[in-house]
């Protein structure tokens, strides 16, 4: 078959549209928080593989939480509708009772767990690609993306098979500011958490329930928020959190290097610049015993040391 002769079927060619305009939401914060920047310690496949791992979370959160939904709907089968959000207006205690127990219990359990276990076992046997804590932030929002573009994804094909197309742009708006913002969030701040436990392992691990803990209880708060129909204060959750990793990525402590050639450091050492080397170098050989038993020698060597730190200031 010739590539004209190629026609795809409606569903599969909605499906590539609802693909494509996740992607959109996607490609830009990947920009925003890796590709944009000069010095990248962490290779672009490490990065593109964190992104496809988090795309493939999403099928296992889905699945366990539909059938959490079954179970409720056979335990309580009074309740079940609550899962879904609760109904307008809120009527009683009820109406915001239980859709926590469905936000907080269920999906922020189920997600964040398994974004958590993904994490935690990438900072334990990735040894060679993850020297700092930057390193797990980007991981973090990698991962996180990955996932809002399979969820969105599956939110576009639904309105494009219901033929709600005059909601399409509120929504495209909606899961580009709110539901990728959410998931980078979260999972940003559990990768620079998990990445601080690992490395700065002298403090006593306590960053490991934290890292589980604090993404856990913002994003049960953010559904919260939106299953009774209070979408605007879901903003206002995610800011601590969008502020953090904004001060995160600013701060020097963030890129130290605690790994080594897969190896921990013992406290966390900043690996000297060329720069740096360099004078080490020319203090070292301008206090050596041959500026007194061959000064040409020093001379020589210190002359060179010299030309290397004027090329490294040049650049």
């Amino acid at each position: 078959m010739s590539p004209d002769q190629l026609i795809l079927s409606p569903g599969a060619a909605l499906g590539v549209i609802a693909f494509l305009l996740s992607l959109l939401p996607a490609g830009f914060f990947v920009w925003f928080w890796y590709l944009r920047r000069r010095e990248r310690a962490l290779s672009a496949k490490v990065v593109a593989g964190a992104f496809i791992t988090g795309i493939l979370l999403v099928i296992p959160a889905f699945w366990l939480e539909d059938m959490a939904g079954r179970v409720w709907s056979v335990t309580f089968p009074q309740t079940v509708h609550y899962y879904a959000g609760a109904p307008i207006p809120l009527f009683d205690w009820r109406d915001v009772v239980f859709p926590a127990i469905g936000t907080f219990l269920i999906v922020a359990v189920v997600e964040e767990g398994l974004r958590y276990g993904l994490l935690r076992a990438w900072m334990r046997f990735a040894q060679k690609s993850i020297d700092q804590i930057f390193d797990g932030l980007i991981i973090g929002v990698a991962v996180g993306v990955g996932f809002a573009t399979l969820e969105n994804t599956l939110y576009f094909l639904n309105l494009f098979r219901e033929g709600s197309y005059e909601t399409l742009v509120f929504v495209f708006f909606l899961r580009f500011l709110v539901s990728t913002l959410a998931h980078i969030s979260f999972s940003g701040t559990m990768g620079v958490l998990l990445a601080r436990d690992t490395f700065e392992f002298l403090a006593g691990r306590r960053y490991a329930l934290v890292a589980f803990f604090v993404p856990w209880f913002v994003h049960g708060l953010f559904d919260w928020t939106l299953a009774i129909h209070l979408g605007m204060y879901a903003v206002i959750v995610l800011l601590p959190m969008l502020l953090a990793l904004v001060y995160w990525s600013g701060q020097s402590e963030t890129f130290v290097i605690h790994r080594r050639g897969g190896k921990l450091l013992a406290a966390g050492e900043v690996e000297p610049s060329e720069e740096e080397r360099n004078l080490t170098k020319l203090i070292k050989e301008m206090d050596s015993p041959w500026n007194k038993n061959a000064p040409w020698l020093s001379q020589a060597s210190v002359n060179r040391r010299l030309r290397a730190l004027r090329s490294y200031e040049k650049k």
